[in-house]
């Protein structure tokens, strides 16, 4: 009777780990409008297979057996851009590189392209907000925005509290229309 409880066991956590395994699965990630969405790490698309796709953009690479098969690169919205905070010297100012999505294991993943940084604004009334996981963000200040950058930039989680956490420095933003002031700043989640 213990041998087949323990069989049973045994099957049973072999199809809770096979479900959890293909539930990444090859579907297409569509938005609640049909759209495709701009995500940090977007799921495979179904059309890639086979050979190397460099010029897709991003570090996409498949070795022809499905490993790193992210399929076609995420697109952003217009008025949306990428980028890596790479320094933080005040408050008002960040530089940044332009992120570009790079095909990891964990699909489709923002990183900085490591350029020439560039410069920006950050104004008092900035719009920010900081991820507290997939999918979900807190309303932030400048001052809680610049807390959180340093911290993050210097590796120093003991200045960051739970829901928050460090996301490789990679945030969603718009500009404005000189292109040197961030009017809005979304952290970007990832895993």
């Amino acid at each position: 009777m213990r041998s087949t409880r323990h069989v049973i066991g045994t099957l049973a956590l072999i199809t809770a780990l096979g479900a959890g395994l293909t539930a990444c699965g090859p579907e297409e990630d569509k938005a609640s409008d049909g759209s495709a969405g701009a995500t940090a790490a977007a799921k495979p698309s179904q059309g890639a297979k086979g050979g190397d796709h460099a010029g897709h953009g991003g570090d996409h690479k498949d070795s022809g057996d499905g490993e790193n098969d992210c399929g076609k690169p995420p697109t952003l919205p217009a008025g949306i851009k990428m980028i890596e905070v790479g320094l933080h010297r005040d408050i008002s100012v960040v530089e940044a590189f332009n992120a570009v999505p790079k095909c990891t294991p964990n699909d489709w993943i923002y990183h900085g392209d490591g350029g020439t940084p560039k410069g920006y604004k950050l104004p008092a009334d900035i719009k920010a907000e900081l991820s507290t996981g997939s999918g979900s963000h807190k309303k932030v200040t400048r001052e809680e925005l610049s807390k959180h950058i340093d911290a993050c930039l210097r590796n120093d989680y003991s200045q960051i509290k739970e829901p928050l956490s460090c996301h490789g420095n990679v945030y969603e933003v718009t500009l404005n229309a000189k292109g040197d002031e961030i009017r809005t700043m979304s952290e970007r989640w990832s895993v």
